[in-house]
């Protein structure tokens, strides 16, 4: 009798732990093997972005902790930084821009100054909810202060795909 409960302990034993069961459609409720919900990776076109670091904007605060460089090349994107005013308007005079990040402060002036085809993307950090609500009705996207580079990364591919879609809407009219 003993060795007959030994016997049924281990067998139960044995058919609890196995973890995969082979039953048509079972297979699919294992708990190592569940199903993964990802988004598809975002189609990206190269693009050039300049980056306003201004020292007496928010950018530098909201952008330090982000590898902004790495983030943004390891997605085909081409990054450059500058930092000062007389850095910026020699890069801004080279011309080629898609995208230009700009402090909330240096944003409105960058957008008087760069050509159309180029996309101002405004760094916001520590806004009240008038001032976001006014720079949202200004421009298409905002970057608010962005603490990892999936957010940071979003932002940039949101505000390309609204230039393309403006350049599209453009190139429409004048036909």
């Amino acid at each position: 009798m003993r060795s007959l409960c030994v016997a049924s302990v281990l067998l139960l034993t044995g058919i609890s732990s196995v973890n995969i069961l082979l039953a048509c459609g079972d297979k699919f409720l294992v708990s190592s093997r569940g199903t993964r919900y990802q988004q598809a990776p975002a189609m990206r076109k190269p693009a050039a972005i300049l980056i306003y670091a201004n020292a007496e904007s928010e950018v530098p605060k909201a952008l330090a902790s982000v590898p902004v460089d790495a983030t943004l090349r390891s997605v085909g994107y081409r990054p450059t930084t500058v930092g000062t005013p007389a850095d910026f308007e020699k890069a801004l005079s080279q011309g080629g821009w898609d995208l230009i990040l700009a402090g909330l402060a240096d944003a409105e002036a960058v957008s008087k100054r760069v050509q159309s085809n180029a996309g101002v993307l405004p760094v916001v950090v520590n806004a009240t909810a008038a001032e976001m609500k006014r720079t949202k009705k200004q421009y298409p996207v905002v970057l608010k202060a962005p603490t990892k580079s999936q957010t940071f990364l979003a932002a940039i591919d949101e505000a390309l795909a609204y230039r393309s879609k403006d350049q599209a809407k453009a190139r429409k009219s004048a036909i």
